[in-house]
C-alpha cells in the first residue's frame, strides 16, 4: 500500500473538531490529565463521571466512566500512546462490549489524539479520532458521537469561563 492510500484510508477512518479556549496552554493541558479536572467536563451535557482514573504516561492506562441523566452507565478506557507536555495527547480507546448499542458488536479499537497549541494567553485544540475501519466511522458518527464530543468541549469551555469569573 502506497503513503497516499494509507493516508486516504486514515481520513475515511477518522474525524476532527478544533477548538480554541480561552485559557493558556499548560491549563488547558492540565484539564486533559488531572482526573479530578476531567470529571469536570468530560461526557455528554448532564452526565455525571462516578470514576476517572488517568495515568498519564505512554503505556499507561486510563478509564473513564460516565453516567448519563437516564442512569445507563458507559465504561470508557485505553492506553496512552503519546504524552508530550503542553503539546500533545494521543491515546487508544478499547470499546466496552458490554455497551447495549453495539447490539454485540462492538467497534475495533480508535486511536484519539489532542494537539495543544498556543495562540497567545488562549490554547487551539486539534482533536482527531481515528477508528478502525470506516464502518466503524460511519457507525459512531450515527450514533453521536462528533456531537457527543462537541458536548464534551463545549462543558469544557464552560469550565475555563466559570473558572475565570470565579477568580
Amino acid at each position: 500500500m502506497s503513503a497516499p492510500e494509507t493516508m486516504e484510508a486514515a481520513a475515511d477512518r477518522s474525524f476532527a473538531i478544533e477548538r480554541t479556549f480561552n485559557a493558556p496552554v499548560e491549563r488547558v493541558f492540565r484539564l486533559w490529565t488531572d482526573p479530578l479536572l476531567v470529571a469536570q467536563w468530560w461526557g455528554i451535557k448532564d452526565c455525571t463521571i462516578p470514576h476517572c482514573v488517568l495515568d498519564v504516561s505512554v503505556g499507561g492506562r486510563w478509564r473513564i466512566d460516565m453516567r448519563t441523566l437516564s442512569g445507563a452507565l458507559y465504561r470508557n478506557q485505553g492506553s496512552y500512546i503519546e504524552v508530550s507536555e503542553n503539546e500533545r495527547l494521543s491515546y487508544s480507546d478499547e470499546p466496552d462490549p458490554e455497551i447495549r448499542e453495539w447490539a454485540g458488536k462492538p467497534p475495533g479499537p480508535s486511536r484519539h489524539t489532542v494537539t495543544f497549541t498556543p495562540d497567545g494567553k488562549r490554547t487551539h485544540v486539534h482533536f482527531e479520532v481515528t477508528l478502525a475501519s470506516r464502518a466503524d466511522r460511519e457507525r459512531l458518527l450515527a450514533l453521536g458521537m462528533r456531537g457527543g464530543w462537541t458536548q464534551s468541549f463545549d462543558r469544557l469551555e464552560e469550565l475555563i469561563e466559570g473558572a475565570d469569573h470565579a477568580a
